[in-house]
C-alpha cells in the first residue's frame, strides 16, 4: 500500500468515526468537512494524546486515532 492509499484510508476513518459520532451518513460528514459546516482541528490533550477536534451543529468531539474503533469518539465539554 502506498503512502497516499494509507492516507485516504485513515481520511475515511476519521470521516466515518465522525458520521458515526455525529448520527449521519459518510458522505454527509465528507460534505460538512468539504463545505465547511464541520470544522476540524489538530490538538493534544492533557496526556499527550493526539487527537482531531470536530465542531458540527453546535457539539465537539474529539477523535482519537489508533483506538478501538467503539472508543475512538470522545465527547468532550465545549469549552467556556
Amino acid at each position: 500500500m502506498s503512502s497516499q492509499d494509507e492516507m485516504y484510508e485513515e481520511i475515511n476513518t476519521l470521516l466515518g468515526s465522525l458520521a458515526s459520532a455525529y448520527g449521519i451518513e459518510g458522505k454527509d460528514a465528507a460534505k460538512a468537512v468539504e463545505t465547511g459546516a464541520m470544522t476540524l482541528k489538530l490538538g493534544v490533550d492533557a496526556e499527550g494524546d493526539r487527537y482531531v477536534r470536530a465542531e458540527f451543529q453546535g457539539k465537539m468531539m474529539m477523535v482519537y486515532p489508533g483506538s478501538a474503533k467503539e472508543e475512538m469518539v470522545k465527547q468532550a465539554r465545549k469549552p467556556a
